[in-house]
C-alpha cells in the first residue's frame, strides 16, 4: 500500500508543473465508511480540471474503528477489543453539473455545484483482535477497490466552497467482495474561482 501511495505522490508532484496551476483544487475533511463496525476518520485529495466540468481526482482516506465487545467482559474469555484500520487510494473522473439548476430552482450564483464521480484504486484493511490474557490476533489485506458516487459543493466565497459526498465503495477482501457506504464531508480550496452566475 505505501509503494502505491508514494507512486502517486511521486506522479502528481512531477505532473504539477505541466498541469496549469489555476486548474487545480485541494481539499480534506471529514469520511465515514459502513462495515466492520462502521470506520469514521478522514479524506484529503487533489482534483486537476484539465477542461471545464470535467475533472481528475486522486484521494486518500485514512478511517479507524475501536470497538470492545462488552458480552464477554463478565466471563473468564474477558473483554475483546478489535482495532480497524481502513485505507483507500482512489483515482478517476468527476463531472460537474452545474447547468442542472438553471431554470428549474435555479440558485443564485451557482452556489449549489453537484456532480457525479467514478472512482478505482486500492484499499488495505488491517484488523487487531485482542482479548485479556490471549495473544493479539493481527489480520490485514490489500485489494483493489473501486466506488461510485455524487455530492456537491456548496460555494462560500470565490475560492472556497464547502463539499458533502455520498457513493458505494466495492471492496474485495480475503477473496470476496464487501458493499460499503461512503460518506464525506469536507473543505475544497479552488485556485480558480468558482464561477458566479
Amino acid at each position: 500500500m505505501k509503494k502505491v501511495v508514494y507512486s502517486l505522490l511521486a506522479v502528481l508532484v512531477l505532473s504539477l508543473p505541466m498541469m496549469a496551476q489555476e486548474n487545480l483544487e485541494f481539499y480534506g475533511g471529514y469520511r465515514h465508511i459502513s462495515g466492520d463496525g462502521g470506520l469514521d476518520g478522514y479524506n484529503v485529495g487533489v482534483g486537476w480540471n484539465p477542461i471545464t466540468h470535467f475533472q481528475l481526482y486522486l484521494t486518500y482516506d485514512g478511517t479507524y474503528d475501536n470497538s470492545t465487545l462488552g458480552t464477554f467482559a463478565l466471563t473468564q474469555i474477558g473483554s475483546t477489543l478489535i482495532n480497524s484500520h481502513m485505507q483507500e487510494v482512489l483515482t478517476g473522473p468527476r463531472y460537474f453539473l452545474p447547468g442542472v439548476l438553471k431554470g428549474h430552482g435555479h440558485v443564485q450564483g451557482h452556489l449549489l455545484i453537484p456532480y457525479v464521480e467514478a472512482g478505482f484504486g486500492e484499499a488495505r484493511l488491517h484488523t487487531d483482535l485482542t482479548q485479556v490474557n490471549i495473544a493479539a490476533v493481527q489480520a490485514a489485506d490489500t485489494a483493489f477497490a473501486w466506488q461510485i458516487g455524487g455530492g456537491a459543493d456548496f460555494r462560500l466565497l470565490p475560492h472556497w466552497s464547502a463539499r458533502g459526498d455520498f457513493g458505494f465503495l466495492r471492496t474485495h477482501f480475503a477473496n470476496g467482495g464487501q458493499g460499503r457506504v461512503r460518506l464525506g464531508l469536507g473543505i475544497v480550496w479552488s485556485a480558480r474561482p468558482r464561477a458566479t452566475e
